[in-house]
């Protein structure tokens, strides 16, 4: 399947489409302290990944997912204007939740050198059509030919399945506060290619 790279030109359409895809996360809500819509969130956090050139999307927009290269860092923008965005979100708890998210994000993330999935969602109505696999194998078929390992959050149980099913293993729960749903960890070996 082919895929369209997400850049300036595209960057609000990405923004919707995974806000849409995530409108249900159980962490972002908590997060932003249960906003109307994600779309402040990742009007924030998205464009941080997007010049790594690995966020992509369907070209139907059904779909989309936002990655960090092995040599990467994940830098959670913490800025005078996510401040206040996140101010105007969630209040003074959301701007709270979303520095302690930051920064447990950050300190729980592996050192060694990795593929990370900071986003990848399929919008209601499209979910069921194989498309979650196009989108996740989009990028872990490169994670094999590099011989590189992917690392990813979730705090959906549900989807637990999906990424053990694509080789991702939970190497732990943890929950960003006692009042935060659970975050599986998962992290994903490289598999052979058939060379």
């Amino acid at each position: 399947m082919h895929f369209t790279p997400v850049d300036t030109a595209n960057t609000d359409e990405a923004i919707r489409i995974i806000a849409e895809a995530f409108a249900d996360d159980p962490v972002i809500n908590w997060t932003c302290n249960q906003p109307a819509t994600l779309v402040p969130f990742f009007e924030i956090t998205l464009p941080v990944l997007i010049p790594h050139q690995l966020t992509y999307l369907d070209p139907q927009g059904r779909g989309g997912a936002s990655w960090l290269g092995p040599h990467q860092a994940l830098k959670w923008p913490v800025k005078l204007s996510s401040v206040r965005e996140i101010w105007r979100l969630g209040g003074l708890t959301g701007v709270y939740r979303m520095l302690l998210s930051g920064a447990k994000t950050e300190k729980y993330h592996p050192k060694t050198p990795h593929y990370y999935l900071f986003a990848i969602g399929v919008t209601p109505g499209n979910k069921g059509q194989g498309l979650g696999t196009a989108l996740i194998t989009h990028i872990l078929k490169q994670c094999d030919a590099e011989g590189m390992p992917a690392y990813l959050e979730t705090s959906k149980e549900e989807n637990l399945e999906f990424y053990q099913g694509h080789g991702f293993k939970v190497l732990q729960q943890i929950r960003f506060a006692a009042s935060a749903p659970p975050v599986w960890l998962m992290w994903r070996e490289p598999m052979p290619t058939n060379a």
